[in-house]
């Protein structure tokens, strides 16, 4: 049994923290001590191994549960894909546009099931994933090949499927970013973004997979901090308005699970609200737990702002309780504290899994001709390295180049690029092109850094048979001149490269169907 939590205790239920270092520090010991802080998220820079990440997991829960009377809800994006925290020991898994490519909803079911059981096994109980935003602006910055499609029903159903995987496997699955992220071309985590459509053209397309997701049994959503000014008056983001959260989501949506807001140090409400007020308005609107995900001073201060706004009655203090109830009975249903054993964390079975779904997901964009081109003795590799396209995806990638990845495998030259190679670059890069017998490109959202696109089709122009893989958005095909041989990936990791690979050696051939459309 667990008492009823006290006035300091109710209001920590509503705050999610990070923590800076690998282990415990004195100032996070310190603040969930002085403010009774009851959740977590976690980052790569928590991470070293999953030994260490199970410990880590255990002193938080312990120490919440010490301060709270409640287990924390210990959180992480894992989307798979771009988006993974847990570092090499646990299974990569593909993201949701590559499982969308498979065409078979049964994968994301799988990879929810997957992602699940790793979880549990490291003490992590709540996933902030899936997306189910509907990719429907090819220039958008921020969710791209996070998203499954750009066709809402599609994403509907592969959503709801993960859902399904990570429900049945006992994880707190957060659907994001209501009521949807995928049509703006800003990326809140440096702006505020603004989505100019009516509910009618929001319910139609933005609205579906919630709706869906909503009908499904999803234990929580995640709010977006966009402006979203055909349904809200008040210039105010999604995150505060309570028109959004409580009248449509909780009211015309019925919704009543959990409702998470974004980040509140992102720039979209830092920069124009500022976070503590930002996070008095998100409870006020209705939303359950709001993250302040880096800066300890930020969070004490949100708390102390959320307490003094319940005690003027600026907040409901009803509306408080009842949240806070759902937020203990979601943390004693999904308590992740356990001795389960590590075994199936980055387990062969897991990552045999995981290697065969990333092989169904590779789509053709082009064939110039009825099958590849063989890649001769003296291939020509070349590629940038990722790079931050958004603030939510991996930190500092320990995925080796394109290139060099590609070469070590199947001989032949490498060559790291730029990221937007100039038109003196290129011709530079043209140079190296004497000996080859075959050209192959990886490209990293070339459609806003054209640079890459211009290589591309500066190479196809050479005659050499030239070969571009899209190593994230698949957007990239739409640009390249016509003979040149193109396929879809929608990740830069090693999983891809491999998936890669046995396309070019014609080891098998690429049956993906393209999610999105232009």
């Amino acid at each position: 049994m667990h008492n009823e939590p006290t006035f300091e205790q109710s209001i920590g239920q509503h705050l999610v923290t990070g923590l800076q270092g690998v282990s415990l520090d004195g100032q996070f010991i310190d603040l969930v001590r002085n403010h009774k802080i009851g959740n977590v998220i976690l980052f790569s820079r928590n991470i070293v191994d999953k030994h260490q990440l199970k410990a880590l997991c255990a002193e938080i829960h312990d120490l919440i549960v010490q301060e709270t009377g409640f287990p924390p809800l210990i959180t992480i994006d894992e989307e798979g894909g771009m988006v993974s925290r847990l570092g090499p020991d646990a299974t990569h898994l593909p993201g949701a546009m590559a499982i969308g490519a498979t065409a078979d909803q049964g994968n994301a079911y799988t990879i929810g099931r997957i992602s699940a059981t790793e979880l549990r096994a490291l003490g992590i109980q709540c996933n902030l994933a899936p997306s189910l935003d509907v990719n429907s602006n090819r220039l958008n910055p921020v969710i791209g090949v996070r998203a499954y499609s750009d066709n809402p029903e599609t994403v509907a159903s592969f959503g709801t499927a993960m859902v399904r995987g990570l429900t049945d496997g006992n994880i707190l699955s957060v659907v994001k970013h209501f009521p949807g992220h995928g049509d703006t071309d800003v990326d809140s985590h440096t702006g505020l973004p603004v989505i100019e459509k009516s509910k009618e053209e929001l319910l139609a397309c933005e609205l579906v997979p919630f709706k869906a997701a909503i009908e499904a049994g999803v234990p929580a959503i995640m709010t977006s901090h966009i402006l979203f000014p055909g349904i809200e008056g008040e210039p105010v983001p999604a995150t505060m308005s309570r028109t959004i959260v409580t009248d449509l989501l909780r009211g015309e949506m019925a919704f009543d699970g959990l409702v998470f807001s974004d980040c509140l140090e992102m720039s979209a409400i830092k920069d124009h609200y500022g976070t503590s007020r930002a996070a008095v308005e998100a409870i006020r609107a209705g939303v359950d737990l709001v993250f302040v995900s880096h800066t300890y001073n930020l969070v004490a201060e949100a708390a102390s702002a959320i307490a003094e706004s319940i005690r003027n009655g600026y907040i409901d203090s009803d509306e408080h309780a009842v949240s806070v109830e759902r937020i203990t009975k979601a943390k004693i249903r999904f308590d992740a504290h356990s001795e389960e054993s590590l075994d199936m964390v980055g387990s062969e079975e897991h990552r045999t899994i995981a290697k065969a779904i990333m092989a169904r997901s590779v789509c053709i964009g082009n064939m110039p001709t009825e099958s590849l081109p063989d890649l001769g003795d003296q291939p020509l590799f070349l590629g940038c390295r990722p790079f931050h396209t958004t603030l939510a995806s991996n930190g500092e990638s320990e995925t080796p180049p394109f290139p060099d990845w590609m070469a070590s495998q199947l001989g032949g030259k490498a060559l790291v690029t730029p990221d937007d190679p100039t038109n003196e670059e290129i011709i530079a890069l043209m140079e190296e092109t004497r000996g080859a017998t075959c050209i192959v490109i990886g490209t990293y959202n070339g459609h806003i850094r054209q640079g890459q696109l211009a290589l591309a089709n500066a190479m196809a122009g050479t005659g050499l048979p030239t070969i571009v893989c899209a190593l994230r958005n698949p957007y990239d095909l739409v640009y390249l001149a016509e003979n040149i041989y193109s396929f879809a990936v929608f990740e830069y990791s090693t999983l891809a490269f491999e998936a890669i690979r046995c396309i070019l050696t014609q080891e098998r051939t690429a049956t993906g169907v393209l999610p999105v459309h232009w």
